[in-house]
């Protein structure tokens, strides 16, 4: 037996978002290539999640963060790590290093911080966006010299040193784009793009016959992800009135967990606007949407959401950097709007021409063929396979 130790800030499951959805489909990748995952992480607020994890026969460790210090956190910011760092995972780390495990996996850059305990043990960087990108596009969002505007230019800075040192020192990092794979190839000595995929249940989505009812459009995805949060608030604010003006009739639903009390508040107060929450069944919520918007300005990698919608037949309005990184042609896939007005002008388009629509939509579904994760974690599951095979196996003592 070989095992995978996977440092994962959240535990993945459900995979209800598209973080934790990643994380697990490249654990499912490891398992069969035959390693046995062993997740360490900080994150006790899922008990379920652990309990459903370690009935798979995978070992989840949850190492409890220290107790808040300030002087703990000024010094971790003057040394560029811009997440909270835990040292009782750094040492587990060490000792089960010290055991020679197969291979090393940390998700997500703010893992990397614990790379001196990996010294000797071949370990992947798998990075879901160019983080220090996405910091950046959020503070080219504010207004300069504000207090959001300084934090966000901060921690664009401290990402991008930390990504430097994570992307030189790893044996291999793991990325979802062409983008992402530029950027760590100018420091890196291996980058494999594995891209972001879609579940086959999404490609079963029954489309109903057009309905007689109001158009039904439809945003998803976490809310407590910042450029999720303000991409809606925006497009909230400036787009939906434009539709709701020329049709009072349609609906915009609001799906997924962690809005904040002052979005919610907002998206209730909004005509036309319901907010729905976390759904269980994602796949009934966009086979029932004429349309899925997807208004983001700020953020990075490549939208799971997009994927998801595009299997599911769904017609799409985004902006670039929405759609970026999948092929996604404006007129051709869906319609690309760059401007709140335009995002709205857009899904008018859509609404008034349903033939055109479900062109797009097809066309849509035939382009996400090609991101199956069968097809899309091909290159993640070879890389362990190597990594894995040039390691003796050793007889594994499990432990929760």
């Amino acid at each position: 037996m070989r095992r995978m130790v996977a440092v994962c800030p959240l535990v993945p499951w459900p995979p209800a978002d598209g973080g934790r959805k990643r994380t697990l489909r490249l654990l499912e990748a490891a398992e069969r290539v035959g390693l046995v995952p062993h997740i360490l992480t900080a994150d006790g607020a899922n008990p379920e999640g652990v309990g459903a994890l370690r009935g798979r026969g995978w070992t989840v460790e949850l190492l409890e963060p220290p107790p808040g210090d300030p002087r703990a956190r000024l010094r971790q910011q003057l040394r560029r790590l811009p997440s909270p760092y835990q040292p009782r995972l750094e040492a587990r780390l060490r000792e089960l290093v010290a055991e020679a495990p197969t291979l090393v996996q940390v998700e997500h850059t703010q893992s990397a911080y614990y790379a001196d305990a990996l010294a000797g043990a071949p370990w992947i960087l798998s990075v879901h966006n160019v983080d220090s990108q996405l910091m950046r596009t959020l503070a080219e969002s504010r207004r300069p010299l504000t207090a959001g505007w300084l934090r966000d230019w901060n921690r664009w800075q401290a990402m991008r040193a930390v990504e430097r040192r994570a992307g030189a020192a790893a044996t291999a990092v793991l990325c979802v784009s062409e983008n992402d794979r530029r950027t760590f190839g100018a420091v890196s000595r291996r980058v494999v793009l594995s891209p972001n995929g879609i579940d086959d249940d999404f490609f079963a989505a029954a489309r109903p016959p057009a309905a007689a009812g109001p158009p039904r459009l439809l945003f998803f995805g976490r809310l407590d992800y910042e450029p999720n949060a303000l991409g809606f608030d925006r497009f909230l604010r400036e787009g939906w009135p434009l539709l709701h003006q020329r049709r009072p009739d349609a609906r915009l639903r609001l799906v997924g967990g962690g809005a904040s009390a002052e979005l919610r508040g907002a998206a209730t107060a909004a005509p036309g606007v319901e907010v729905v929450g976390f759904v269980e069944d994602l796949v009934a919520e966009l086979a029932a949407s004429d349309a899925l918007v997807v208004p983001l300005w700020a953020g990075g990698g490549t939208r799971l959401k997009v994927l998801e919608a595009m299997a599911a037949a769904v017609p799409i309005v985004g902006t670039g950097l929405g759609v970026e990184g999948i092929g996604f042609e404006d007129g051709v896939h869906g319609l690309v709007r760059d401007t709140p007005g335009s995002l709205s002008a857009g899904l008018d388009e859509l609404l008034a021409d349903r033939e055109r629509a479900v062109g797009m939509a097809a066309a849509g579904r035939s382009l996400a063929e090609d991101f199956r994760w069968s097809r899309a974690l091909a290159p993640a599951e070879a890389l362990f396979r190597e990594l894995a095979e040039a390691q003796p196996a050793r007889s594994l003592h499990r432990t929760s």
